[in-house]
């Protein structure tokens, strides 16, 4: 009994490795384009420009010539004020409308765009160096990384995260 489960166990490992090879062998390389795919523009390169916002004084408008940069003023100005122009009815993380003073939520924060990195064709990472003056989970300080995704022929922030540098 025990040969036969033994034998049957080594079999298995064999057809899963030929498979494998046979896999990697047959397929098609990814290659990853150095520019991101941009959805009805195309992509500008944000160099030295830092862009500055306040609770007080928001507006309806991105004045930005990118989606990809639309996307993420919209997640701070909603990080800003959750109840600024259809915050709440976005698909932003839901942790943007938490509400705790502990949170220290900011009432002013700047972004410069540092890296634009493409994932794949449906998923890219825009690095900005951010400054605020609160606190908010750390992520309006230092490194900020928002992940934005297509949505409705535009782009939204799926996710923000921070990193060390």
């Amino acid at each position: 009994m025990v040969k036969k489960i033994l034998i049957s166990f080594v079999l298995m490992i064999a057809i899963l490795v030929g498979l494998y090879a046979w896999k990697t062998k047959t397929s098609d390389p990814i290659i990853v384009k150095d520019t991101p795919p941009a959805i009805g523009r195309k992509v500008e390169v944000y160099n030295n420009k830092v862009y500055a916002y306040d609770k007080d004084h928001l507006k309806t408008s991105c004045d930005l010539s990118s989606p990809m940069a639309c996307a993420v003023e919209y997640a701070i100005k909603c990080t800003l004020n959750p109840d600024f122009d259809d915050c709440r009815s976005s698909k932003l993380p839901k942790f943007i409308f938490m509400s705790d003073e502990s949170l220290k939520r900011p009432t002013q924060m700047t972004f410069k765009i540092a890296k634009i990195k493409p994932i794949n064709n449906e998923l890219i990472e825009i690095h900005t160096d951010s400054t605020c003056d609160g606190n908010w989970f750390g992520l309006c300080q230092g490194r900020v990384i928002y992940v934005l995704v297509p949505s409705n022929n535009a782009w939204r922030v799926k996710d923000i995260y921070a990193i060390e540098i």
